[in-house]
């Protein structure tokens, strides 16, 4: 199994003052909702801007630490990790991937240039939105091509991770992530078999789309920018290494469909470079 690794870094400003909540059990929490834009570059040098909204829970001390020095349009840096939740509603199972908060920093907001959208919400421009993943395939890669002979690929990713409990035992929690991979990126990663370890780098993103009950549903998810197959010593050596990976010139855009068994494919236009 290979070694858990599961780390966030984002950089944006605050759409809002966050607010500070208890649970009934008397922990703080307070959540911060961030905007960006990502500039995204192709192999031949061609630039889009692409936006971005994300949400961090602060938990603890944390929150009632920064509750009151955050306010909106703020500047700040955020280092955390993902963390995966299962519940169980009217008998339909649900879950979601959201954003732990483990640091936060504000920053100068001097320099920076932000945009304002149509809802009065700043945005960070050139802002930093960052997944390092290391986990196992849940399953084998979905590997498609839209009608226009794009590969695009899916893939379910396991990542481990050690906590230690409340009486001060060792547990561990595994935290599903979907990611997806593009082109040449896509067709490698296609060759992948369930069980094996990939390290992955990307970006956050969000999908949305509506279900069968007429029910909008939401996805987090991570788009692939790079992806490595560790080695586990001598015996592996002749396998393939990190270096045969095709490294990705670009990544999708948001906005795609992603609901279980969907077979349409985003048009063209909206493919990334």
């Amino acid at each position: 199994m290979a070694r858990g690794l599961n780390r966030v870094f984002l950089i944006g400003t605050l759409t809002a003052s966050p607010e500070l909540r208890y649970t009934p059990g008397g922990l703080a929490t307070l959540e911060l909702s961030l905007a960006g834009q990502d500039l995204l570059v192709d192999g031949a040098g061609g630039e889009r801007e692409v936006s971005w909204y994300h949400r961090v829970r602060l938990l603890g001390r944390q929150a009632e630490m920064w509750a009151e020095a955050l306010g909106k349009g703020q500047l700040v840096f955020v280092e955390g990790r993902l963390e995966y939740r299962q519940w169980e509603r009217e008998g339909e199972k649900r879950s979601e991937l959201r954003i732990r908060g483990d640091f936060i920093d504000p920053l100068d907001g001097r320099g920076r240039e932000t945009l304002e959208d149509n809802r009065g919400q700043p945005r960070l421009r050139h802002a930093l939105n960052q997944v390092i993943l290391m986990g196992n395939l849940t399953r084998d890669p979905d590997l498609r091509y839209t009608p226009q002979g794009t590969a695009v690929a899916r893939l379910g990713l396991a990542v481990n991770e050690r906590l230690r409990g409340a009486g001060g035992a060792e547990e561990e929690k595994t935290h599903f992530v979907e990611v997806q991979a593009w082109r040449d990126l896509a067709e490698w990663a296609g060759e992948l078999r369930k069980g094996e370890g990939l390290l992955v780098i990307g970006r956050l993103v969000n999908d949305s789309w509506m279900s069968s009950s007429g029910e909008r549903r939401f996805q987090t998810r991570v788009e692939a920018l790079r992806l490595e197959r560790p080695t586990r010593g001598p015996a592996q050596a002749g396998g393939s290494r990190p270096q045969d990976a095709p490294r990705a010139h670009a990544v999708q855009t948001g906005g795609v469909d992603i609901e279980e068994g969907l077979e349409d494919f985003p048009p063209e236009e909206d493919l990334p470079f």
